[in-house]
């Protein structure tokens, strides 16, 4: 099933242009994506975690001759408070070379479409994005 996948990957990629990132949180899943991923996404794990595997990934993509530099990143943020309390994480991700970032809301207990915004959008405030 794999090596079946891995094949569709490649003429996906090749054919269309199509950038490609996997995901996951075993040793199979970053060798897979360092030999066929565009970029890698981290789903849960602390960001201590995250940023480990990260430098390892990053590693095994030059190991097989491949640019990390062009090997993109996304750590996916599941806050447990407040907007500020993110900032350090963040700040990690970013400093550990990270290039994507998103952040849950879900779970956070907020009652209308516009308390996600509102969320997001302090968030943004306290990255100094907006």
């Amino acid at each position: 099933m794999f090596a079946y996948l891995a094949a569709i990957t490649e003429r996906i990629k090749f054919a269309t242009g199509i950038l490609i990132w996997l995901g996951g949180s075993s040793e199979a899943a970053y060798d897979r994506a360092a030999r066929l991923a565009d970029g890698f996404m981290f789903i849960g794990g602390d960001i201590n975690h995250t940023i480990d595997v990260w430098k390892r990934l990053r590693d095994r993509v030059r190991s097989l001759g491949r640019s990390a530099e062009e090997f993109g990143a996304e750590y996916v943020v599941r806050p447990q408070g407040p907007p500020g309390d993110l900032l350090a994480e963040i700040n990690a991700w970013q400093e550990a070379g990270g290039t994507h970032l998103s952040v849950v809301t879900m779970g956070l207990g907020l009652d209308s479409v516009d308390g996600h915004i509102d969320y997001l959008a302090s968030v943004a405030n306290a990255l100094s994005l907006s």
